[in-house]
């Protein structure tokens, strides 16, 4: 048996707020990390003699029956009745996850903003769409015309390639910089 709001150290009338922060003390003085050597196992027991002091004192109910009780209590009963209830919340879930899905309702404010999103992707993939292939194909075409421009290797299929490839990462750029000013200069 103990009394919860004296391991904390914390009035019966404690805030949330207060209960936390003197959670966050007595822990870190109690830690068994943080204790003396020889002295980890005791440590252990205090830092979960707090622990249990706070999950029961964070909980508004079980600190509701816990004051009515008027006595002091054994955490630990406490304690087991959080793990059953995280057990009975995965059941819950794995049950429902089997029965006929739910519909989701979203708000035409949200779906305005998604849609707006989609949009600009759109103007901005449709105009990368046109330049990547259109500077590549320039990129090569340049090559191919003055193939002494470049002279990266000695293969002459190698540096056609470089040439294609760099012409699509400025289509790419040009792509993306004429899709933001398309949107720009609508918005």
């Amino acid at each position: 048996m103990m009394d919860c709001y004296a391991v904390l150290g914390v009035r019966q009338d404690a805030s949330q707020e207060e209960i936390k922060e003197a959670f966050r003390e007595r822990a870190l003085e109690c830690h068994p990390d943080r204790a003396a050597e020889g002295k980890e196992d005791a440590a252990k027991e205090e830092f979960q003699r707090v622990r249990k002091a706070f999950e029961l004192l964070s909980d508004p109910q079980r600190r509701a029956k816990y004051d009515a009780s008027d006595e002091e209590t054994d955490v630990a009963d406490t304690v087991d009745e959080v793990h059953v209830r995280r057990r009975s919340y995965k059941e819950e879930w794995r049950r429902r996850s089997k029965e006929e899905p739910r519909t989701i309702s979203v708000s035409q404010a949200i779906l305005d903003k998604v849609g707006g999103l989609s949009a600009d992707y759109e103007t901005i993939h449709g105009r990368t769409s046109v330049t990547v292939p259109l500077c590549s194909g320039l990129g090569a075409l340049f090559f191919l015309i003055e193939p002494g421009a470049i002279y990266a290797t000695d293969v002459f299929l190698v540096d056609l390639l470089l040439c294609t490839a760099l012409g699509g990462v400025y289509g790419f750029v040009l792509g993306y910089a004429w899709g933001y000013a398309d949107l720009f200069l609508r918005g």
